[in-house]
């Protein structure tokens, strides 16, 4: 019985230009996410099973995960809604259903790529936060117990902020108390407004690419 053929790079080309053609960025994430192993963070391609093949998929895949991820950190709030919109149209389901669905197990957070830096990890999930409550407003719907908690205050205390960046509440005192993060004294206690955070983030997430690209 003769093998069958491993598919060659032009194989691994089409898979790559496939991929990129799919019409919204969200679907480019999710389909990606999709072909990444939850425990050991290797992307695969159904039709690449031959060993010579498999790692070169894997690192094609996770530069377009990378790529794709990035694209949408980049977009504004208006070009996200509009790939958001696009998305779900393609979706065998309601758009109420999708973003209930995703508020209440926030499934979108699968999208992230492994490489992704914890700003801009924070930086995506905020980003949909802010998208999901848009939609809920476009939609006119009342938010329930369930989902309340979109609902976010623009003043944010230490505790929110320390659980929000998952980072110890003595090194977010640190960083407010030298300007390392924007923040305001009331009295004795920090307030952070959220608007001022989200910003940080994407200056944060930009300087971390920027030094990526010079090395």
């Amino acid at each position: 019985m003769v093998p069958p053929q491993s598919p060659d790079r032009e194989r691994l080309s089409q898979i790559e230009a496939d991929i990129r053609a799919l019409p919204s960025v969200l679907g480019q994430l999710a389909y990606l996410a999709q072909l990444r192993d939850p425990n050991t963070g290797v992307y695969s391609y159904p039709t690449v099973t031959d060993r010579s093949r498999t790692q070169e998929a894997h690192r094609v895949l996770e530069r377009l995960h990378t790529q794709s991820f990035r694209r949408w950190l980049n977009l504004n709030l208006e070009g996200q809604k509009a790939d958001f919109d696009l998305y779900v149209s393609g979706l065998q389901c309601s758009r109420p259903t999708v973003v209930r669905t995703w508020i209440q197990i926030e499934s979108y957070r699968c999208f992230v790529p492994t490489s992704a830096s914890p700003p801009e990890r924070q930086l995506f999930f905020s980003d949909m936060d802010t998208l999901l409550r848009l939609q809920l407003v476009d939609a006119n719907a009342e938010p329930g117990h369930e989902l309340r908690r979109v609902v976010d205050r623009d003043i944010m205390t230490m505790e929110e902020v320390a659980n929000w960046l998952h980072v110890a509440p003595r090194t977010l005192r640190h960083w407010a108390e030298v300007g390392e993060i924007p923040a305001c004294r009331v009295g004795k206690l920090w307030r952070f407004r959220r608007k001022d955070l989200e910003e940080w983030l994407r200056g944060q997430a930009a300087s971390k690419n920027t030094r990526r690209f010079r090395h």
